[in-house]
């Protein structure tokens, strides 16, 4: 006898995302060219040939250029959260990626600019750009983790190994984009907009309590619908030791 969770579960059609269509597409289109390339002759079937190996090149550009632009359009409707809109979770999609590309740039900009001075003053033996190759990697290290914030999850399920995330710190994150991205780890543990109620960070370090800040916090005490001051505004900086509690 069928249990009504699981005729549930059966009445739930299943979502076909993009990806599916493009496999499917891309599967169908390289089967096709194969098989007529096999049947063909002369230059027809170098034509096709040549066809077989730059269109997949070409839809892999477009797949990873839109990944990196629009992800959201990627995933079905089904796949996005249903205790929250689509227009909110794409928005705070957006901002974690923008927030890693200015990261990016910024330790670009300054491992160039600590390396290639002492690099161009002087005619560099092999040895010389074999240590200056590292010294560029070791700056690029310390200036990504000088400006990435992470936050440990454990105590919010122990079970989980490593259960933490790290935020990029671009110039003008906010408390909103930050708590948006620390959100997104929580999403099965607690409800959305529920900071300072259910969950709350904490500095081990300083023994501080995060509570003046989040959407809550900020309509209440500011007026505003989300809590869109800059994080260094508030005090939160890479050297933080943060962690998250769930309110009992």
């Amino acid at each position: 006898m069928v249990s009504e969770g699981d005729a549930a579960a059966r009445a739930i059609p299943r979502a076909f995302n993009p990806l599916w269509i493009i496999s499917l597409f891309l599967g169908l289109s390289e089967t096709t060219v194969g098989i007529v390339a096999a049947l063909a002759s002369g230059w027809v079937q170098g034509v096709l040939a040549v066809f077989a190996v730059t269109f997949p090149v070409l839809v892999s550009g477009a797949f990873f250029a839109t990944l990196w632009r629009k992800p959201e359009v990627l995933y079905a409707p089904g796949d996005f959260p249903t205790h929250v809109s689509v227009g909110t979770y794409v928005d705070g999609m957006r901002r974690g990626s923008r927030g890693q590309v200015e990261l990016l740039e910024e330790v670009l900009r300054d491992t160039l600019e600590s390396v290639l001075p002492s690099f161009l003053s002087s005619a560099a033996t092999p040895a010389q750009v074999t240590q200056l190759v590292s010294e560029a990697v070791a700056r690029a290290h310390e200036g990504i983790a000088s400006r990435v914030l992470t936050v440990d999850l454990s105590s919010v399920d122990p079970s989980v190994a490593d259960f933490q995330m790290q935020f990029p710190l671009f110039d003008e994150a906010t408390v909103a984009d930050f708590l948006d991205r620390v959100w997104v780890m929580l999403r099965d543990y607690v409800q959305p907009f529920t900071y300072g109620t259910r969950w709350i960070l904490v500095d081990r370090r300083a023994g501080r309590t995060f509570a003046d800040i989040g959407t809550r916090w900020a309509k209440v005490n500011l007026g505003l619908d989300e809590d869109c001051r800059l994080l260094k505004d508030v005090g939160i900086h890479a050297n933080l030791d943060l962690a998250a509690r769930i309110l009992r």
